[in-house]
């Protein structure tokens, strides 16, 4: 009856294997990963070390940066309060040591208001993602669509398009391509939003008399929609071209995972006892 051993019974991933030594180090770990991740994660490249872009007319890069610095920080911190800290205590410190360049009435309180909601909006996206490989690779889409950092953007979506294959099996092989797709997906759907958002704020310029707050945002608004209504085919058409590469690599990635997970399930089946032996 060997040869009908069930396949579910095979020894689960990498991801399960070492789930007890990620218990017993990870709480302190991901504090200190996600303070080193959070201004990289967001304004790497567009800001000096850990400025924060504290201009009216660069709302969209502190919004859109925000966001993914936040989901990243809450992705690694599994804990409300450390991420809360991290998020505070950072956010703070930029505000802090780059002095807010306000040439417009109400220019400060309107940059902490699209802090603050950058960072409620990133912390909400990114908590589902320490709840296992499939959570996290859709954060990782969050982020690589909306950071506006300069590291390579291709680079988090290929380790998200490989990482449903940490938990996939022969029986589970449209779930995956599913799970693939979908992850694709929101990354196409958060990057598109994104450029919409950075598109809609180009409306506002120094002699563009918007008359207030709610003027403003009004404005905003109906630039997003108009760009979401004329040009999301040619958005989504550019952001598959500027990442076609890296697919490449999470198909790379994803052979080395499938290739460990044969190589741990055949090595198990042959150090395990033939059946009726004591």
């Amino acid at each position: 009856m060997a040869e009908l051993t069930d396949e579910t019974q095979r020894p689960p991933g990498i991801w399960v294997r070492t789930a007890p030594v990620r218990r017993r180090v990870w709480p302190l770990l991901s504090v200190l990963l996600g303070a080193l991740l959070w201004w990289p994660a967001g304004f790497w490249g567009r800001q000096p070390w850990l400025h924060l872009p504290l201009q009216g007319m660069k709302g969209d890069l502190l919004l859109l940066g925000t966001i993914a610095a936040a989901a990243s920080v809450s992705l690694v911190a599994r804990s409300p309060w450390p991420r809360f800290v991290i998020v505070l205590v950072f956010s703070g410190l930029g505000w802090l040591i780059g002095p807010v360049e306000a040439r417009y009435p109400d220019e400060r309180e309107i940059l902490v208001i699209i802090l603050a909601v950058g960072a409620f909006l990133g912390v909400v996206l990114g908590a589902r993602g320490s709840k296992g490989p499939l959570a996290a690779a859709t954060v990782l889409a969050v982020v690589a669509g909306v950071s506006p950092a300069s590291w390579p953007h291709g680079a988090p979506l290929a380790v998200a398009l490989a990482l449903p294959f940490t938990v996939a099996t022969w029986q589970r092989v449209a779930p995956t391509v599913l799970s693939v797709a979908r992850i694709l997906l929101t990354w196409l759907v958060f990057g598109v939003l994104a450029m919409a958002v950075r598109s809609g704020w180009g409306v506002l310029h120094p002699k563009l008399g918007a008359g207030s707050k709610r003027g403003a945002i009004r404005l905003v608004a109906a630039a997003m929609a108009d760009f979401l209504r004329t040009h999301w085919w040619g958005a989504a058409e550019g952001l598959l071209r500027g990442v076609a590469g890296w697919f490449w690599v999470a198909l790379a990635i994803a052979v080395v995972i499938g290739t460990e997970r044969a190589l741990t399930a055949a090595l198990s089946r042959r150090s395990a006892p033939a059946p009726g032996r004591s």
